[in-house]
């Protein structure tokens, strides 16, 4: 009875192609992103960092069918870039400090996370109990992805905050679309080199070949993205009408005033 409306739902998404239910789930995290920023501002944007780093590493653990690969695919990338877009949104309107507390949140979230669910799995599983075996797949961390993982975060998010900023300084905070494009498409490639070299290569105890390092683990995700820093630059723009109190406009769209006056 429980799940009468929840396996149905499960059904019918099955049923879409991964890159329409990507777009979905992408477009569900804006919404989310600009609603939480509107209604909490700052504790908006730190609360959905902080969930969604939690999310998109259980979601990696899961593979799916995509077009343009002919290997399953590992989910979270798309729900995981959302994060460097907040990281933008915060330094935009409230500096890089703001941000990199962001950050460290983020981080301090998943290591409570990990914690908290490893001294669960602690305790003795009754006989019959389903659950801690399916608990035991998604919550036992591997060292070394965890390690790789936390480490290309925390790099990754604090280049994306120096290079947002930097580029805004050296445009005197111009072309909004130019900071959020090279500071998402640049961190994301670090992110995902320093991941794959410490996870496959560094701590793996048998090292994958350099072909498939750079063309499976690096670049195999990247395409995904590089399209989420495409569409994150209107959201930018967007964010300028759902900052708490009265909205301001970036500098170099004055024609965004028409919608401020409406």
């Amino acid at each position: 009875m429980d799940t009468s409306f929840i396996v149905p739902f499960v059904n019918l998404m099955q049923t879409l192609s991964a890159e329409s239910l990507s777009l979905l789930i992408f477009l569900g995290c804006v919404a989310s992103i600009l609603f939480l920023f509107r209604t909490f501002g700052i504790t908006g944007l730190y609360m959905y960092n902080a969930v969604i780093v939690i999310a998109a590493n259980v979601q990696v653990l899961k593979t799916a069918a995509f077009s343009f690969s002919p290997e399953p695919v590992a989910l979270g990338t798309v729900t995981f870039a959302t994060t460097y877009l907040v990281s933008d949104i915060l330094t935009e309107h409230y500096g890089k400090a703001v941000a990199r507390k962001g950050v460290w949140l983020s981080f301090s979230a998943h290591i409570l996370m990990t914690s908290l669910m490893l001294f669960t799995l602690g305790y003795s599983a009754p006989a019959g109990d389903k659950a801690h075996g399916a608990m035991m797949n998604l919550f036992t961390p591997s060292p070394r992805i965890l390690l790789a993982g936390l480490l290309a975060y925390l790099i990754s998010q604090f280049l994306d905050i120096y290079v947002f900023e930097w580029v805004g300084r050296m445009t005197q905070r111009r072309w909004l679309w130019l900071r959020t494009n090279v500071a998402t498409l640049l961190s994301g490639l670090v992110d995902n080199t320093i991941f794959s070299v410490l996870a496959w290569v560094i701590l793996n105890p048998e090292p994958i070949t350099f072909y498939s390092l750079i063309f499976t683990y690096i670049l195999g995700t990247y395409l995904a993205r590089g399209l989420v820093a495409l569409l994150s630059t209107p959201v930018m723009y967007l964010s300028y009408l759902c900052i708490p109190g009265t909205p301001k406009m970036p500098i170099e769209a004055p024609e965004l005033d028409v919608i401020k006056a409406a």
